[in-house]
């Protein structure tokens, strides 16, 4: 567990599926809303639902609103989800939300300050108009200058922006022009992802039907070093596969995730891990309403096979006497990482095991040897 002054650290997510229109790209759980008694209901639920983890408060030091679209919620549900959160008195170090440019106002930024939060993250995409309209997105370049104006009007600078690589329609001129339109901004952090297709998507249908394609590999890993290079020359810290950030803007809510450490999630479709209980919610409301859900016990080998699995997502890789620690046993002992030296995917650096420049690049080669 992550320990803050010897105090457990926990995260909580909370899931908010709502959508005014579904991305051609996006297979989170995610629906558009029947009407507002429908949204109101599941707020309801949600507000209920945080009672049950009362013994884990004290342990919670972030909190990431997330979805679907969180700020698509009307004023009278956002703060009343936010009241309830306030009233837990969590003081965390991190209160993220997510927003989409389009539905971001003034009143929106006044209630985030107003109940604590002081980290939004904005999904932007893409920074051309015709791009955003090919992934189904409803904003345009205009309004996302226009959010983060209003974010640092009220004194909201902890911004995250995600951008999306190597969809059907990108190249390497797209991505250039992107990471400028990015640094106009001065905004401390991006996560920039790789377009992954995913089943029951638009883009899976289209692709199938032979109407778009994917991007070839050699295309792709070209955009991938020109953001790296990009970003490090402009004083980023690249300390996740698809993250970067100013000095002291890191995502500490996301380390708790790629350190393999305890959350808390609430939701229809929203996942959790406490007490070596991995949960995911079914994502239809009514069966979350009757608090449905997957278990699955981690077992301990589980546990050291996913260490890594997470673990190498972090720039610089994972630790070995942390690993010690937590399992009593030393990973150069359970695992044989000879032909990962010998690709020269990853190295060993005093206590820790990072991936290469190469193994940056070819992340799912490394991970395969742990699944």
């Amino acid at each position: 567990m992550v320990k803050l002054n010897g105090d457990i650290m926990r995260g909580l997510y909370i899931h908010i599926p709502f959508c005014k229109h579904i991305c051609s790209y996006c297979d989170f759980p995610k629906r558009i809303a029947i009407n507002d008694n429908q949204i109101n209901e599941y707020i309801d639920y949600i507000i209920e639902d945080i009672d049950n983890y009362k013994k884990y408060f004290p342990s919670i030091k972030t909190i990431y609103i997330g979805g679907g679209t969180p700020n698509f919620l009307s004023d009278y549900n956002l703060e009343r989800l936010l009241k309830k959160i306030d009233s837990l008195n969590l003081s965390p170090l991190e209160y993220t939300i997510e927003c989409n440019p389009e539905f971001l106002c003034k009143k929106q930024a006044e209630l985030f300050i107003k109940y604590g939060v002081n980290r939004v993250s904005l999904g932007v995409e893409s920074f051309i108009d015709s791009d955003l309209k090919f992934l189904n997105r409803h904003h345009t370049k205009a309004d996302v200058i226009e959010a983060i104006k209003i974010l640092k009007d009220n004194n909201l600078n902890n911004i995250n922006i995600d951008l999306i690589f190597a969809h059907p329609n990108d190249t390497l001129d797209k991505v250039k022009e992107c990471l400028d339109e990015f640094l106009k901004l001065n905004i401390p952090h991006i996560s920039y992802y790789n377009m992954i297709l995913e089943q029951k998507t638009i883009f899976s249908n289209l692709i199938s039907q032979g109407k778009i394609k994917l991007l070839d590999n050699d295309t792709e890993a070209n955009m991938y070093e020109l953001i790296i290079n990009t970003l490090k020359e402009k004083g980023y810290h690249h300390y996740e596969t698809s993250n970067f950030a100013l000095p002291g803007f890191e995502s500490i809510h996301n380390q708790i995730y790629w350190d393999s450490m305890e959350y808390i999630g609430i939701g229809a479709g929203a996942s959790g891990y406490l007490d070596d209980i991995r949960y995911t919610f079914d994502s239809r409301l009514k069966h979350y309403y009757l608090n449905q859900k997957q278990l699955d016990r981690i077992s301990k080998e589980e546990k050291k096979k996913e260490y890594f699995l997470l673990g190498f997502r972090k720039i610089d890789g994972v630790s070995i006497n942390e690993y010690k620690r937590r399992f009593n046993s030393s990973p150069l002992d359970d695992f044989n990482f000879q032909s990962l030296l010998e690709k020269n995917l990853i190295y060993i650096e005093n206590d820790r095991i990072k991936l290469t420049q190469k193994g940056i690049m070819l992340t799912n080669e490394v991970f395969i040897e742990f699944v």
